[in-house]
């Protein structure tokens, strides 16, 4: 969801065939929603759809929300494709009077200003609904390494406000509760899936106390 023409979009064919990593990510965020599929869910920020179509595939009735025009039409051309274009509605901005069991997205709160955002979010939610983010964390030596070499400080540089200090005050003065942090892997998860004893251990580190300062991913949830 930038504002930026430099945005990098996601493939196509990654998000209809995400690499495992990303496999692993969406199953968590989908572990985290009710089963029952007529739950109203917001994609907040979906881009081309890297979790509004394994939502759609899953089932769920989705309203992804968006204000960059091309990420909205290659959605709309992905949701098309498998079939599942009727059980989509792609917005640029929120509704101002609708309610959501769920708010989810990923890669999308370093792009905006996080306090401003979550309290946003929390008035969109119903009663006890639930808010589900995706994001690197820049405690991780990894990401400055990653954006200094591939991608745009400018673009990237809100990845400050994403630590795991910051991010439980910042969920807390919003109104959110039953604050929920885990970690994906201590170290980039794509170096050590291929052999499971070492993604079990990447897994295992990056939830120990200390060492989740550090991880190098987190899967945020919090309640209404």
């Amino acid at each position: 969801m930038s504002k930026n023409s430099n945005l990098e979009y996601y493939p196509e064919e990654k998000i209809l065939n995400p690499p495992q990593h990303a496999k692993d990510e969406i199953k968590i965020i989908l572990r985290n929603l009710a089963k029952d599929k007529s739950s109203i869910i917001a994609d907040f920020g979906c881009g081309g759809g890297r979790l509004t179509i394994p939502l759609l595939k899953d089932g769920y009735k989705v309203t992804a929300i968006d204000i960059d025009e091309r990420s909205r039409k290659q959605l709309l051309k992905t949701a098309v494709k498998i079939k599942k274009d009727k059980n989509l509605q792609i917005r640029k901005t929120f509704p101002k009077a609708k309610k959501y069991n769920y708010i989810l997205g990923a890669d999308i709160l370093h792009h905006v200003d996080m306090s401003k955002y979550l309290k946003l979010f929390n008035g969109h939610l119903k009663k006890g609904g639930k808010i589900i983010f995706s994001e690197p964390n820049i405690l991780n030596i990894s990401w400055p390494i990653f954006i200094s070499l591939f991608l745009d400080w400018k673009i990237e540089k809100g990845i400050i406000q994403i630590n795991y200090l910051n991010l439980q005050k910042q969920l807390k003065l919003a109104g959110f509760k039953e604050i929920k942090i885990i970690c994906l892997s201590l170290l980039p998860p794509m170096i050590f899936n291929r052999i499971s004893l070492l993604k079990k251990l990447n897994i295992i580190l990056g939830n120990l106390p200390i060492l989740k300062l550090f991880a190098f991913r987190y899967i945020i949830s919090a309640h209404r």
